[in-house]
């Protein structure tokens, strides 16, 4: 019964093309060339995060470098003008000059309260580093001086009261810490008799590690007097350093003087400067027109100094700084 070996050998070879073996290997490297495997495709995700990365960091750097400048610049400017306004005097003018003569001083005329039935008289005067009526704005930089007072065509005996007190030499060392809310307070009293001849000449130079401000002094030569009816006056001003060279100087101070009785004065100036930005502020009832570029502010008799600070384009000469001065 049992079949030979060439018929069973016939049995189990494959009949047809249906039946053709396939070689597996091939269709495996067909498949795998046709579409990528996905480590590759994680590659190159990743590759293009990386690259995305990349660029977001260069330009983030590059933005917040030019924000870093362009926040410099600002602060180099603010010191030229806000700083000056934060180390400041209610009866002393700033100077940038490297040294300062008696000559160069304004004179600031001060009336006293003869009525008091005591047989001296007063006055007062401060420095602080922080704009008057806000102790929140205030110099965030050290701000170091020595102050001086002295008098001359006095007779009697005069004194000056005041923490911390000045030496016996008539001079005393102020400090204003940085972001420190700080006034000094001094009354300066003399013989009634000596009245409208005597004169004080007060300086507060500022020290070498003083990056607060770029003034060099305040100063201020006080002459009391006592209020008299008068009824003319007269307004006139110029620049304190005009017979200098104007190209060496960044702020420009500018001297009004008023004779007679209390006088409403307006200063017109030129578009090359720009006024303290804190003067308004400091003078009870001024007002600045931007358009017109001018400031109108009520001054006693005496002279005060106003500082302007220059714009974009320095001025070319002093007469580009105050256009006009007068009674308004």
């Amino acid at each position: 019964m049992s079949k030979d070996k060439n018929e069973q050998n016939e049995i189990a070879r494959p009949v047809g093309k249906h039946f053709a073996q396939v070689d597996d290997s091939k269709a495996k490297s067909c498949l795998v060339e046709s579409v990528p495997p996905v480590t590759k495709v994680r590659k190159r995700l990743w590759a293009v995060a990386v690259l995305l990365c990349a660029v977001a960091i260069v330009t983030g750097t590059y933005l917040t470098y030019t924000a870093f400048l362009a926040g410099d610049f600002l602060k180099s400017v603010a010191v030229s003008g806000t700083s000056q306004a934060l180390f400041a005097s209610d009866m002393l003018a700033g100077y940038t000059n490297e040294s300062l003569d008696d000559g160069e001083i304004a004179v600031r005329s001060v009336v006293v309260d003869t009525d008091t039935g005591k047989k001296t008289c007063s006055f007062t005067f401060r420095i602080y580093n922080h704009l008057l009526g806000d102790k929140n704005k205030v110099n965030d930089k050290d701000v170091n001086a020595t102050l001086s007072v002295r008098a001359t065509g006095t007779t009697g005996t005069w004194s000056v009261n005041g923490t911390p007190a000045l030496t016996t030499s008539g001079t005393v060392d102020l400090s204003f810490p940085a972001n420190k809310a700080t006034m000094y307070t001094y009354t300066v009293t003399f013989d009634k008799d000596d009245l409208n001849t005597a004169s004080f000449t007060v300086k507060a130079k500022v020290g070498p590690d003083s990056p607060g401000t770029n003034l060099k002094w305040l100063a201020a030569k006080i002459a009391p007097a006592e209020r008299a009816e008068v009824t003319a006056s007269g307004v006139s001003g110029e620049c304190v350093d005009k017979g200098k060279n104007i190209g060496s100087f960044d702020a420009y101070n500018y001297r009004v003087t008023v004779t007679g009785s209390p006088t409403k004065v307006k200063l017109i100036w030129g578009d090359k400067v720009e006024l303290d930005p804190f003067f308004v502020m400091n003078h009870s009832g001024a007002t600045e027109s931007k358009s017109e570029r001018s400031v109108a502010f009520t001054m006693n008799p005496g002279s005060e100094i106003i500082t302007f600070y220059r714009a974009k384009d320095a001025p070319g000469n002093w007469g580009d700084i105050v256009v006009e001065c007068k009674a308004a």
